[in-house]
């Protein structure tokens, strides 16, 4: 069904609740008839009443159905509006029908017609209830009229009011004035309160509305927060580990050196002895490497000093696949390159930042082992002042756990592997004034995001 506006759906419910009522209704005109008729011994005219009766059970089966199957039809305000005058109005028009032929002014149901009002302004905004009002008081007191000129019948309720009621002028008049006025009065009163609760309500819903903008707001910037710490205690750890991975590699690479040589020299010296040759081929592939994750160390102290120069990132990131689609490693992959024209240039460090391009395109390929689809994506950034490039793998995913570590120094879900790369190339990102960010679920895949201001000249220096 269509989603209404509150008001509208407030009066959806309103119309559903006047064909429940309506059915109530009926019941208790049918008891009133009864008793009327079978134990207060009255004379009603049930000709007259039961056509009137039908009528109404006729078209309350029509809006039932309406409503029951209304999700078939298309519903729209100005269909409920008119559904609202139309029910309002039938409603009217019955009733004074059935006043009429049950005593006219004799009858002192005649003032249920003030609940109705009340009702109907509750149901009907604007002038609708006031074209109601007048029109069941100009129906009414033109019955009234043509019954007393007897133009018209009057049907008198024998056994209920005295048949001189009926030609008492001054209690007829006085009785009409009685039931305008009040009328008018009622529906006056209800539709002032009507429009001040209507008034409030739209005041209440802005103020939801605002309410909920402003939170939505809030979250957004309180995540902004949260990022922004995380990103700077990231940035003073790698910091403080940078000094710290300097200070131990420099420390490391003397002795291994030493090691490195001698291993050699015993090799050399001892061609014939078959042990010994397995037995320090064993240490040399380990020294190496121990140098290795020692040059990781040192490219993890170093990341602080870029030597920028304005550049054209995107010829970069075409010359780093360049590098590696024809390799054996990535010959079941599949490398599907999305570039936008007319991407800014940047202020970078054109080696670091390609060593950024080839550690995120190597990582995909392992993730993948060798078989499967990396999506490479370059735009400018939303604000326009800035390049997004997106790597995007269909390899396992990770979990959040490993998400949370992943430029963690050291961390690494490889056998073989430093941990290092991704904390290198998250270090060169923010030196750049950049963002380097991973989205990944277990079996879908990941995503690694960089973004690179145009204007990126914190964070290092610029080279004359």
């Amino acid at each position: 069904m269509k989603e209404f506006s509150p008001r509208e759906q407030e009066l959806l419910e309103r119309l559903d609740w006047f064909v429940k009522l309506r059915w109530l209704f009926l019941l208790g005109l049918a008891a009133l008839i009864f008793f009327s008729v079978r134990v207060f011994g009255l004379e009603l005219d049930l000709h007259a009443i039961g056509p009137i009766a039908a009528a109404v059970l006729l078209y309350n089966i029509g809006f039932f159905v309406l409503h029951l199957f209304q999700s078939r039809f298309k519903r729209t305000p100005l269909s409920l509006r008119i559904e609202a005058n139309l029910q309002i109005g039938l409603d009217l028009l019955a009733l004074v029908l059935l006043i009429h032929v049950s005593g006219g002014i004799e009858n002192p149901f005649i003032f249920f017609f003030i609940f109705h009002m009340i009702m109907g302004s509750i149901l009907l905004s604007g002038r609708d209830i006031w074209y109601h009002a007048g029109a069941t008081v100009f129906l009414l007191f033109l019955l009234l009229g043509l019954s007393y000129l007897g133009v018209i019948s009057h049907y008198h309720i024998r056994g209920f009011a005295s048949a001189d009621l009926w030609n008492n002028e001054p209690y007829i008049l006085a009785g009409a004035v009685a039931f305008g006025t009040t009328i008018l009065m009622t529906v006056y009163m209800t539709n002032s309160i009507t429009r001040s609760v209507r008034h409030r309500q739209d005041e209440l819903l802005l103020a939801k509305g605002q309410i909920e903008n402003k939170s939505r707001e809030l979250e957004q910037a309180n995540r902004e927060l949260i990022r922004q710490q995380n990103l700077l205690v990231r940035s003073e750890k790698l910091a403080s580990l940078g000094k710290l991975s300097a200070g131990v590699a420099h420390e490391l690479n003397s002795p291994l050196t030493g090691i490195m040589n001698f291993s050699y020299f015993i090799r050399d010296a001892c061609p014939e002895k078959e042990q010994v040759q397995l037995d320090v081929a064993v240490v040399i592939r380990e020294t190496e490497r121990c140098k290795k994750i020692i040059k990781g160390l040192l490219d993890f102290a170093r990341q602080s000093e870029p030597e920028k120069r304005e550049n054209d990132v995107l010829e970069i990131l075409k010359k780093t696949i360049a590098l590696v689609e024809n390799h054996k490693d990535f010959r079941e992959i599949e490398i599907i390159k999305d570039f936008d024209s007319g991407l800014p240039r940047l202020m970078l460090d054109r080696d670091q930042v390609q060593q950024v391009f080839m550690n995120l395109i190597v990582n995909a390929e392992e993730a993948m082992n060798g078989a499967g689809t990396l999506y490479v994506r370059a735009k400018p950034g939303p604000d326009g002042q800035s390049v997004v490039i997106m790597f995007r793998d269909n390899g396992p995913g990770m979990d959040e756990d490993t998400m949370r570590k992943i430029f963690d120094p050291f961390f690494t879900t490889k056998e073989m592997g430093t941990g290092l790369g991704l904390s290198v190339s998250m270090g060169i990102i923010v030196n750049h004034g950049g963002e380097l960010e991973v989205e990944s679920k277990k079996g879908g895949g990941a995503c690694f995001t960089i973004t690179l201001p145009a204007n990126s000249g914190a964070g290092g220096r610029a080279a004359a």
